[in-house]
């Protein structure tokens, strides 16, 4: 309609209804332009705010998890202690065998960062970092990731000097069939899974002169991960605290 209008005015030269039909097609195009880049931006504030609350929700899980995994590997770290001491003593006089085998359990472990980075992962993979327009929360999201791969790090180098270890370790940790044997050993209850028994040959590990400084090694290597993880923890928190600002103002 709009075309044959225009050809009629072109016809007759009519060329002031010429020029107002061109203004009303250029006006609308811009207008529905307009409208496009506005209901784009609309949809962009959405998929925001729907990013700021995932991260929210992802920390404050993090921030969950991360205080029940402290309090395992703190007492994972007591236990470890606990070996040390034994050993150092060279006796099993008044030794708990429940504290012991929770201590030659935790002897080595290392409890790599429980934070949930799906949502900070996908807006990185996605390239959608961009639809956060606060240079506040972009600037966090980078430090954040520095944080965990910090954590990341020192796990991953913490069980690199766990494995040097482990040799001695493996002598006083083995599975085998539930079958008591005659040598002075403190057994756990067996798996009903697979009809084993975790046995810890307990008059070996004292035979090492050097194992208590072992022990103690690893138990200090596991301290200062553990002081890496606190640092995590505390930068978990103040990144939730800067999300639940920005989400409520």
């Amino acid at each position: 309609m709009i075309l044959r209008r225009f050809t009629e005015h072109v016809k007759q030269q009519n060329w002031f209804a010429v020029w107002l039909d061109l203004v009303v097609v250029v006006a609308g195009i811009y207008i529905g332009l307009q409208a496009d880049a506005w209901m784009s931006a609309q949809k962009d504030r959405e998929i925001e705010r729907e990013y700021l609350e995932r991260l929210l929700a992802d920390m404050d899980e993090s921030i969950e998890a991360q205080r029940n995994d402290q309090r395992i590997f703190d007492a994972s770290l007591a236990a470890t202690d606990y070996v040390a001491e034994i050993q150092r003593a060279g006796t099993f006089d008044d030794v708990d065998p429940d504290r012991l085998i929770v201590g030659l359990n935790s002897v080595g472990w290392i409890s790599p960062p429980v934070t949930n980075m799906i949502t900070i992962r996908e807006l990185q993979s996605t390239g959608n970092i961009s639809l956060i327009r606060d240079v506040s929360v972009r600037t966090a999201i980078g430090r954040f990731q520095r944080s965990y791969d910090a954590a990341a790090f020192s796990a991953e180098h913490a069980l690199g000097f766990m494995f040097a270890a482990a040799p001695e370790f493996m002598e006083w940790s083995y599975l085998e069939p539930s079958v008591r044997g005659e040598h002075h050993s403190v057994t756990e209850a067996e798996d009903p899974s697979f009809g084993y028994v975790q046995r810890h040959d307990a008059e070996r590990m004292l035979k090492n002169p050097v194992g208590a400084n072992i022990t103690s090694w690893v138990s200090g290597w596991g301290k200062y991960h553990g002081a890496v993880l606190v640092q995590h923890h505390d930068a978990t928190i103040e990144f939730r605290d800067l999300l639940k600002e920005k989400l409520e103002n």
